[in-house]
């Protein structure tokens, strides 16, 4: 589960509403993020959700782009734009409980992996100012000020290790061209990246980081390609992160665009199917509460997880290089899984050849719903019609097979 959760939730225009709306510094912290008070919010519900729809871990969002901090950070140059007030949850808004805590410590309780997100930029640092040319980055205002917010960065990451110990430390906001050098636009480099990744694994050695401390490097623990499925698998480990309606923060027009809960488990399967992890996003509402759609769709997604995770849990990539129009398999020792997302119109699925011999075939979750299969030059062919049928979210049969399968 990815969380997307600050002071920009407020508006219910998503995360990115400083900048989209052109907001100053001064107007956006006082009509938006003072106002900001997420009473509703509870971890045990969201980490139930995440735990029922069966995932194994969470990453929420310590600090977005806008720089508001979602915990008492003590680093004094994180402020208010008049240096007023530290700009965090307890120090700027009426709400004072420690969110992010109570998150770790649901996780621990509920047996889920914690992580935490954070942005390499920072449109409201003293240092930084949105960069509207690129409408993405953020300009320094010196290089003198580059190295003492870099500093104080990882200030604020030290922070968060040492209170919140994160099995995850998921970075963005890294997305500058690469120079040589640095400049005050192009400010962030692959070797700053190097030096946050060294900086972090020697504060805990076990703590897994996105490659986002600086993308298109190879550095990092794994690559996140976003709103995307590989078409193949890559070259090392990944994990694609996706959302429910299209929007990461709350987003109250989106509320009328959710995706199906078959069209996120066929994302789900097809990312296993390529070797991949799946993060997928949702955004509390201002009031700290979880839309009622968001939790339906989580619910939807947790009873097909409860049936058919043997597809999913511990396997691995499909054998098979080619793509099927009925849906994904994937693997485990002795097993191929076919996941059926539309039923081929002759009522027989057809796989290629596989080296291994085939034991027997039957329904993931009703072993005693076999199914028929005959082997030919052609390949695997196994009858679906009348008997089986992928009318619900999605049918996975059980291929038993001697050995790892591989394809022939």
């Amino acid at each position: 589960m990815f969380i997307h959760f600050g002071s920009y939730s407020q508006m219910e225009r998503g995360e990115w509403a400083f900048s989209i709306e052109s907001w100053s510094k001064w107007p956006y912290q006082q009509q938006c993020s003072a106002k900001f008070n997420p009473t509703s919010f509870s971890a045990k519900d969201i980490v139930g959700l995440a735990k029922k729809a069966g995932m194994r871990y969470l990453v929420i969002t310590a600090k977005h782009h806008e720089g508001f901090a979602m915990w008492d950070t003590k680093v004094a140059s994180f402020t208010d734009s008049v240096g007023a007030k530290i700009y965090s949850l307890p120090s700027y808004t009426p709400f004072k409980r420690d969110i992010l805590m109570e998150l770790k410590q649901e996780c621990a309780r509920q047996g889920i992996k914690f992580g935490l997100y954070y942005s390499i930029l920072d449109w409201n640092h003293k240092s930084q100012r949105l960069s509207r040319g690129k409408d993405i980055f953020s300009r320094m205002s010196s290089m003198d000020e580059r190295s003492s917010y870099i500093a104080d960065m990882k200030l604020q990451l030290k922070e968060l290790l040492v209170r919140y110990d994160p099995a995850i430390l998921w970075f963005d906001g890294d997305w500058c061209p690469n120079p040589a050098s640095p400049t005050l636009d192009d400010w962030w480099t692959s070797a700053d990246g190097k030096d946050l990744y060294s900086f972090l694994v020697k504060q805990k050695p076990s703590l897994i980081v996105n490659e986002r401390v600086k993308r298109g490097c190879g550095l990092g623990d794994f690559e996140c390609p976003e709103q995307v499925v590989p078409e193949k698998p890559l070259s090392r480990l990944w994990e694609t992160c996706a959302t429910l309606n299209g929007g990461w923060g709350y987003d109250a027009p989106r509320e009328n665009s959710y995706k199906s809960s078959k069209e996120l488990v066929e994302e789900l399967v097809k990312v296993v199917s390529r070797d991949g992890n799946y993060l997928l996003n949702i955004g509390p509402r201002a009031d700290g509460s979880v839309a009622p759609k968001t939790s339906l769709l989580l619910s939807e997604i947790g009873s097909w997880m409860s049936a058919c995770s043997g597809a999913i849990y511990g396997a691995t990539r499909s054998p098979f290089s080619q793509s099927f129009d009925w849906g994904y398999c994937t693997k485990k020792n002795g097993i191929l899984y076919c996941c059926i997302f539309r039923n081929p119109k002759s009522g027989m699925l057809i796989l290629p050849k596989l080296r291994n011999s085939i034991k027997e075939v039957y329904v993931l979750g009703d072993p005693s719903k076999k199914v028929k299969f005959s082997l030919s030059e052609k390949g695997i062919a196994m009858q679906l019609a009348p008997n089986i049928s992928s009318s619900g979210v999605c049918t996975v049969l059980v291929v038993k097979v001697s050995g790892i399968p591989q394809a022939l």
